[in-house]
């Protein structure tokens, strides 16, 4: 799919209830780097235009259907599909998550993807306590789940970083490039790395690799660098290598309704921890969409570029 312009256009209010059907009033999105990739034409999973945007978002109840159960006026629920940029939705309630009470609204906008995403790159591979993490991007949304979640299964994480300073100096963290391996051997030990996690791509996959331990896997989940993965191919061969590409909703498409329920409501429980929250470069109205778009383009931004859909 080519890039395109992007466009906020007036569309008709959502019809009648039907009986399944839930009304919301979104309240807050993000912009998340699948949104800029997907307007790019960059996406991993092609889609004709035009389309609604908006990989994740909240919303408020503002009217149930007939046999809806289980959601009431004013809840928070999180949408399972993309198309959030918009001020209504009108949704199967099989396709809303309720949040909790109190999650504070900008963690409940960010709940869908990052925390989801941290959680299933964990659960893709069998580990036993002390065996290493060795993850790309380490400054990202994800990664910073990646290490919440680990630490509950008592895994250490290795930081991958552009340049040392950019995260707490307690963390173990190395910086990218061809002194990576020493660098890993000389934080780990010699200790078991057994899984990488890669959204960087192009050479850094190379790298990645080269720091696992014999029949490590590696899980490439992103490619911010616009490259292929470029991995010598001797590391797949000595080694025994798991190479193999992750993506977040065909991963969850397997689960039924209640499994999904369930992962979500512990990860809001996590997301509403202080150390947790998100963090939040600016905040848009929907009608400024083009500056928003300008600035969560930004490199280095720090942090999400938030629209306010109620604005």
């Amino acid at each position: 799919m080519p890039g395109g312009p992007v466009s906020v256009d007036d569309i008709a209010a959502p019809g009648p209830l039907g009986p399944d059907d839930v009304l919301l009033a979104m309240r807050r999105a993000p912009i998340n780097p699948a949104d800029l990739l997907q307007i790019a034409g960059r996406y991993a999973f092609p889609s004709t235009l035009p389309q609604q945007l908006g990989a994740e978002g909240v919303g408020e109840v503002m009217g149930v259907g007939a046999e809806v159960e289980g959601l009431m006026l004013g809840d928070l629920v999180l949408p399972l599909s993309r198309g959030n940029w918009t001020t209504h939705r009108l949704l199967n309630q099989r396709d809303l998550i309720r949040l909790p009470d109190g999650l504070p609204i900008d963690s409940a906008a960010m709940l869908r993807i990052n925390p989801a995403t941290a959680w299933r790159l964990l659960h893709q591979q069998e580990a036993r306590p002390g065996e290493w993490i060795i993850q790309n991007g380490a400054t990202s949304m994800v990664a910073r789940w990646v290490r919440r979640l680990a630490a509950d299964k008592h895994r250490p994480v290795l930081n991958v970083v552009r340049r040392t300073g950019s995260l707490p100096t307690e963390m173990p963290m190395a910086e990218d490039g061809d002194g990576l391996v020493a660098t890993v051997e000389r934080i780990t030990g010699g200790g078991h790395v057994t899984l990488a996690l890669d959204c960087v791509a192009g050479s850094a996959s190379g790298r990645l690799a080269q720091s696992l331990s014999p029949d490590g896997t590696m899980l490439v989940y992103g490619h911010l660098s616009g490259k292929p993965c470029v991995i010598p191919s001797p590391l797949l061969t000595g080694r025994g290598l798991t190479v193999r590409g992750f993506s977040l909703r065909p991963s969850e498409a397997r689960d039924d309704v209640a499994t999904l329920h369930g992962l979500y409501n512990r990860l809001a429980a996590i997301a509403a921890e202080p150390a947790m929250a998100p963090h939040v470069a600016t905040t848009y109205p929907l009608d400024a969409l083009p500056e928003a778009l300008a600035h969560a383009a930004r490199p280095g931004l720090g942090g999400r570029v938030m629209l306010a859909l109620d604005a």
